[in-house]
């Protein structure tokens, strides 16, 4: 499993091209780290939708977007919430199913 993750993460950052074909993050880190409901709002309107994530859900804790799901739709959507947004805003969790 560990292994898988490795993987994963390496062909994000080696592949070329961008995990959503046309999305582009409307603002920054920097922006979104006061604004966790906005942030939420779009992935939940605009990149959630065009990726293949089913069960995925979005939630808000204090200081984070907590994002659950099954294991492999939440790979799914973990690898593309990183790629366009800081991976410090966000707390994901395996459900089991």
């Amino acid at each position: 499993m560990l292994l898988l993750a490795v993987i994963a993460t390496a062909m994000l950052f080696t592949a070329r091209g961008t995990p959503v074909e046309g999305y582009a993050a409307p603002h920054g880190g920097d922006y979104y780290a006061g604004r966790l409901s906005e942030l939420k709002a779009e992935i939940e309107t605009n990149l959630l939708p065009k990726i293949d994530a089913p069960g995925v859900e979005l939630g808000l804790s204090e200081d984070a977007v907590t994002v659950t799901g099954p294991k492999e739709p939440l790979q799914t959507a973990r690898l593309a919430i990183i790629h366009y947004f800081d991976p410090g805003l966000f707390e994901f969790t395996e459900v089991r199913e």
